[in-house]
């Protein structure tokens, strides 16, 4: 097979394949907004290394570094860098871990839920301008089956919380 028809091939693929049509989507998506954050700031304030770590972030008493290293698949010297960016920026800051003293938790500030918000803001915005195209009843069904089907992928929010035991052993424990 030639590398004219495997492109054809490959791209076939990619049309009809869930999973790359919602990466494919996301990363427009996140360029978008990251473009119109940086407009907004008038200055490059956001980048999409840092949008990795953010969500991670909003759970209660935040994440270690080694634990948003593991979430994002790379290195602890990969995430200090972006871990040191949103301290300069007062996005987040570090603390002693409450559990561990040799460790140290990275939390969102005020002012890191405040940028969560606009950023948050940002992306209705990019769906406002989008949902005249798309229209009501098919961006009712796309939030729906996304919403399922983060369900389905990330069944639990405590990857990043070791401390606690599943809701399972939760329920058990209360029981015991």
């Amino acid at each position: 097979m030639g590398r004219e028809e495997t492109e054809r091939r490959l791209r076939r693929e990619q049309a009809q394949s869930l999973g790359y049509l919602l990466i494919r989507c996301g990363q427009v998506w996140n360029e978008r907004a990251i473009a119109r954050v940086n407009a907004q700031a008038g200055a490059p304030v956001l980048r999409e290394g840092q949008t990795r770590l953010l969500p991670f972030l909003q759970r209660p008493g935040g994440a270690r570094i080694t634990e948003l290293a593991q979430a994002l698949g790379v290195t602890k010297q990969a995430v200090q860098p972006l871990v040191a960016e949103l301290v300069a920026q007062r996005i987040v800051q570090m603390a002693s871990d409450p559990n561990d003293a040799r460790a140290r938790r990275v939390t969102l500030t005020e002012a890191g839920l405040a940028a969560m918000h606009h950023g948050t803001q940002v992306l209705v915005q990019l769906e406002a301008e989008l949902a005249p195209a798309l229209g009501a009843v098919h961006r009712r069904a796309l939030v729906a089956g996304l919403t399922r089907l983060l369900q389905l992928l990330e069944p639990t929010d405590l990857a990043l919380t070791p401390q606690e035991p599943p809701t399972g052993a939760r329920r058990r424990a209360r029981r015991g």
